[in-house]
């Protein structure tokens, strides 16, 4: 027995041993579906891509394992190209696909460590990812697309006469550019397909930090005095605030130009006719209008957004400035969306986007491209108990929420993690010559007649149509909020006091 209690002994001792040794080093492992947001800092494109090419990126949010940074915001990673089924001459293909994976990351100037990724998500892109496959567009897979190759070779109760039909298409020679491309500053969301096992914690890391516990009792008197949400001009609730910025103008400026986002557009009819051009040849419009929301009766004072390649998706965010300032700085307060679809509407007179329903999770956006951009010098989460958890805008789209706010210290920004990503993603891109493009597009075109100009696909097709805008909104308790990726895990939590404005914001969503 006496053996038997010295050998148990030098087990624990072992087992205290082996304990230590990986706390020193690392987290236990980094599991599979672990996401990592990405930027591109080079180019890839199908008309050109080969298997085999190389990709760089940096790391845009820090990934944390056991409250350790593993790898932080900066890293670079090198990727490959491992798929490319390119257009041409749109013969063979209507279509593309590209799969590609980063396999190395390096958290540091002396380390990289093998990683095994897959594409979950291009942002903001018009492509959609399967599998980690990239599959791109369908040129004749638009408005003018069905009616000239499709709703002509209708019965004759067919509204659309050859003569209107060839006026449409002269009138709108649009053809969306079928090869998929992504430049520099193009943003991904990476899974893992394998653990990272054992990642070592960096030493260095420097966190942005809270504000003084001095400053917590006035911010949240401050986020208290704050509206919890814009209306419309009709006075319908409308985007909940979920940012609050402290700087000046200048420096909101230079932070959202910086961390690549762009200025509004005003309305008026060049750019209804932009809209309408990036509707019909899904592309964006990068400083595409907003409509009008307002805080206490007034109009946003700046407007930002981001996009890619799609006229539906883009991040966008409007800002007031507040009557109150803050410790001598002007308070900006904000309501960030992301917009997912969009539609002509009859009853708006114009274009309406359609959000995602998760608010925090374009909140976080938000702060990871200021953050990686070098224009946040300190940031804290104010919650917010009287604001609903579930709730919807003025167009009837859920929205869910923790309902804190971020409230952001600006500075004079440090970009030197995105000089090498400064080209913008937005670059106009058309695969070949004039000449080429021309004959891809009778060929396409001609192929697209031959499958679909039909009764049979043109009545599956208007049928499809017809589900497709009939089918219900989701409803407000279907939907499961999904875990917002946040740039850093709030230190504490800080509560705004007592309102002492009336409730701005609507009920929660009753359970049918």
């Amino acid at each position: 027995m006496k053996m038997l209690g010295i050998v148990s002994r030098f087990i624990c001792v072992g087992l205290l041993l082996v304990l230590a040794s990986v706390s020193a080093f690392g987290c236990e492992e980094l599991p599979v579906g672990t996401n990592l947001w990405v930027r591109l800092t080079s180019t890839v494109t199908t008309f050109t891509a080969r298997p085999g090419d190389h990709l760089s990126a940096i790391l845009t949010q820090s990934i944390e394992c056991d409250d350790g940074v593993v790898f932080p915001a900066g890293s670079q990673l090198d990727g490959v190209v491992r798929g490319v089924r390119k257009v041409g001459w749109g013969i063979r293909h209507e279509t593309a696909r590209l799969e590609i994976a980063f396999t190395r990351i390096k958290p540091g100037l002396d380390s990289s460590i093998l990683i095994d990724t897959k594409v979950a998500e291009v942002e903001n892109s018009r492509e959609r990812v399967k599998n980690g496959v990239i599959h791109g567009i369908r040129s004749t897979d638009t408005s003018q697309g069905r009616i000239n190759s499709r709703l002509k070779y209708l019965p004759t109760w067919n509204p659309y006469s050859d003569t209107a039909l060839l006026a449409f298409k002269v009138g709108f020679p649009v053809f969306p550019e079928p090869e998929i491309y992504y430049g520099p500053g193009t943003d991904l969301r990476l899974e893992l397909v394998s653990p990272v096992v054992s990642p070592p914690i960096a030493s260095d890391v420097a966190e942005i930090p809270g504000f003084p516990d001095e400053d917590i009792p006035g911010l949240a008197h401050l986020v208290a005095s704050l509206p919890e949400r814009s209306t419309t001009t009709a006075n319908a609730d409308a985007d909940l605030v979920n940012l609050v910025f402290l700087g000046s103008q200048e420096q909101v400026e230079a932070a959202f130009r910086t961390a690549g986002w762009n200025p509004s557009d005003t309305v008026s009819r060049r750019s209804f006719m932009r809209n309408f051009y990036a509707f019909l040849d899904k592309s964006n419009y990068a400083q595409a209008p907003m409509r009008t929301l307002l805080v206490d009766g007034e109009p946003s004072d700046l407007n930002w957004q981001k996009s890619l390649n799609s006229y539906e998706k883009r991040d966008h965010i409007r800002m007031w400035q507040w009557k109150d300032d803050w410790r001598d700085q002007p308070v900006w307060i904000s309501a960030s969306t992301r917009d997912t679809s969009a539609t002509l509407s009859v009853r708006y007179h114009s274009f309406v986007h359609h959000i995602a329903p998760d608010l925090d999770a374009e909140r976080a956006k938000v702060l990871r491209d200021l953050t990686v951009a070098g224009c946040v010098s300190e940031f804290d989460y104010v919650e917010r108990p009287r604001v609903p958890s579930v709730t919807r805008n003025a167009t009837g789209d859920v929205m869910h929420t923790d309902g804190a706010v971020a409230v952001v210290q600006l500075q004079d920004c440090n970009d030197s993690m995105l000089l090498s990503s400064k080209v913008p993603p937005t670059k106009q891109f058309r695969a070949g010559n004039r000449f080429f493009r021309f004959v891809r597009r009778q060929i396409i075109t001609f192929r697209s007649d031959v499958v679909r100009a039909n009764i049979i696909y043109g009545t599956y097709d208007l049928t499809s149509m017809a589900i497709s805008s009939l089918r219900k909104r989701p409803d407000a308790t279907s939907i499961v909020a999904e875990k917002s990726t946040d740039v850093r895990k709030p230190r504490r939590k800080i509560v705004a006091a007592a309102q002492p404005r009336e409730a701005t914001s609507a009920a929660t969503v009753p359970a049918e």
